[in-house]
C-alpha cells in the first residue's frame, strides 16, 4: 500500500488498504484483532479515500471509526493486548511520507509502510539524527511566527509535524510510556492548527493526536477530538 501510494498510483493504493481494513474487520468480529488497530486503518482509510475524491467513502470509514471509539470509550477493548503500538506509529509515519524529502544515496529514507523495527541501523540513524534540526527549525518558526503568522505558521505547522510523527515513531517500543512525553508535543500542533484556521490542517491535527490516545488508552479524549474531526470534515 505505502509504495503504491508513493509512486502514485493512489488508488490502487485504495483497494489494497480496502482488503486490509476488511480483514481486519473480520478479526474484530471474531475478537482476534484490536478494536485499535481497526480504527487507526479505517482513519488512515479515511484520508487515502478523501485524497483520490472519494468524500462519500471517507466519510463512510470515519463514521466507522467514530463508533468503534465510542464502544472503546464505553467498554474498551474486547479482550487484553500486548504491544500493538507498532500499528499506529507505521501507519502516523506513513501519513507524512508526503513532506519528506525523497531519498538518495547520501540522504537514505525509511521504507514508509516498514515497522520501525524493520529499518537498517542506518535508515534510524538518519530519520532520528533529523530530529534536532527540525527541533531548531521549529523553535525559530516559533519565534518569528509570534510576529509575523501570515508567513510564518504555516511552515511551522509543517515542520512541527514532521517532528511530532518522528517523536512518535522514536517511541515505538514504549507504549506504556508514550502519555506523558508525547502529550505536550501533540497538544501544540493542535493549537498551531487552530491559531492558522485552515479546516483541513486542523482535521488532521485532532486525527492525529486523537489516534495518539487511542495508542495511549485515552480513549474517552480519542472520542472527544474524533468527534470534532467529523464534525469539520462530514
Amino acid at each position: 500500500m505505502a509504495a503504491l501510494d508513493a509512486s502514485g498510483r493512489h488508488e490502487a493504493a485504495v483497494e489494497v488498504l480496502a482488503k486490509l481494513v476488511d480483514d481486519t474487520r473480520a478479526g474484530c468480529a471474531e475478537d482476534g484483532t484490536a478494536l485499535a488497530i481497526l480504527t487507526w486503518e479505517l482513519v488512515h482509510q479515511a484520508t487515502l479515500l478523501d485524497g483520490v475524491g472519494r468524500r462519500t467513502e471517507a466519510v463512510a470509514a470515519r463514521q466507522e471509526a467514530l463508533a468503534l471509539l465510542t464502544e472503546l470509550d464505553l467498554t474498551g477493548e474486547r479482550k487484553s493486548w500486548s504491544n500493538i503500538h507498532s500499528w499506529w506509529s507505521t501507519l502516523f509515519a506513513m501519513s507524512g511520507r508526503s513532506a519528506e524529502p525523497v531519498p538518495s544515496a547520501s540522504a537514505p529514507g525509511p521504507s514508509f509502510g516498514a515497522a520501525l523495527h524493520q529499518w537498517s541501523p542506518d535508515i534510524k540513524q538518519a530519520y532520528f539524527g533529523s530530529m534536532s534540526s527540525l527541533e531548531e527549525r521549529v523553535e525559530e518558526l516559533r519565534e518569528a511566527a509570534r510576529t509575523d503568522p501570515g508567513r510564518y505558521l504555516p511552515e511551522l505547522v509543517a515542520v512541527h509535524r514532521r517532528l511530532t510523527i518522528r517523536s512518535a515513531v522514536h517511541r515505538e517500543n514504549r507504549s506504556h510510556l508514550i502519555l506523558k512525553p508525547l502529550r505536550p508535543v501533540f497538544n501544540e500542533h493542535v493549537d498551531l492548527a487552530r491559531r492558522l484556521a485552515d479546516k483541513e490542517i486542523l482535521a488532521r491535527a485532532l486525527t492525529d493526536r486523537s489516534m495518539f490516545l487511542l495508542a495511549a488508552h485515552q480513549y474517552g479524549e480519542a472520542y472527544d477530538d474524533f468527534v470534532e474531526v467529523c464534525e469539520l470534515l462530514n
